[in-house]
């Protein structure tokens, strides 16, 4: 009977490593994924992004929008080539016209890296915002990764783009009210800032270039100070795309 216990307990470290071994093999592959994060506590993931030229010199007719990566696997002691793919279902910007995928990369001894998408200032993003859903492609260095993070949605225009923060749980909303595009074009208009990232918890220190709660005040009531300005010089006061008086909350 000891014989018989023996050779099972012998079989079944010999299965356990097996699996060990195959379990090992497979989260050693190289494979990469989309790792846009919000700055809050639970690192919410991001799966909409927003460009725009608006604030851009006329001169400029293209710019290179970078996406986040993180991969799966060990490091590497060389740089690795990551590149997007386009999911048409869904996408809107056509590929050559509004857009050029070109190569990225992992740089050597690094977890991170960034897809570049090259976007373009067509005469026909100047009313209206075209979309791209971005995949991930496989290369020679990489395969794509976790599923839930393997699409992001790329949206820009000419025009100005609703941030992607606007109605967010800890979002613009709450300083500048509903959205509009007459309001925002007012907004950058006055303090040259197209883009608010938030401090997303007063428990961590804001990362560079958010925006804290006391800052977003002082921004709101310079907002109402230049409408107020501008009201009292033009007639009818600012009016929406709706027919709304522009206004401003708090």
């Amino acid at each position: 009977m000891k014989h018989i216990q023996l050779a099972l307990l012998f079989l079944t470290v010999l299965l356990l490593g097996a699996c060990q071994k195959e379990i090992g093999a497979y989260s050693d592959e190289p494979r990469v994924y989309f790792f846009e994060r919000a700055a809050d506590l639970a690192q919410t993931r991001i799966t909409y992004k927003s460009f725009t030229f608006v604030t851009q010199p006329l001169a400029v007719t293209k710019d290179t929008f970078l996406v986040k990566v993180k991969i799966m696997g060990e490091k590497s002691a060389m740089d690795r080539v990551v590149r997007g793919r386009v999911i048409a279902k869904g996408s809107t910007a056509i590929e050559g016209k509004h857009f050029e995928l070109i190569d990225g990369s992992v740089k050597a001894d690094s977890l991170f890296g960034y897809i570049p998408v090259v976007l373009f200032r067509t005469d026909d993003i100047k009313d209206s915002a075209v979309n791209l859903n971005l995949g991930i492609a496989d290369t020679k260095d990489f395969k794509r990764g976790v599923g839930e993070d393997s699409v992001i949605t790329i949206s820009w225009s000419d025009n100005v783009v609703k941030p992607s923060n606007w109605d967010a749980l800890i979002g613009l909303s709450y300083y500048f009210g509903t959205y509009s595009t007459v309001k925002w074009r007012f907004i950058i208009s006055v303090t040259g800032v197209d883009n608010f990232p938030l401090q997303q918890s007063g428990r961590i220190p804001p990362a560079p270039g958010e925006y804290t709660n006391a800052g977003m005040l002082d921004i709101n009531a310079l907002l109402k100070t230049a409408l107020n300005a501008y009201n009292a010089t033009h007639q009818p006061a600012l009016t929406d795309e709706r027919g709304q008086l522009v206004t401003f909350p708090l």
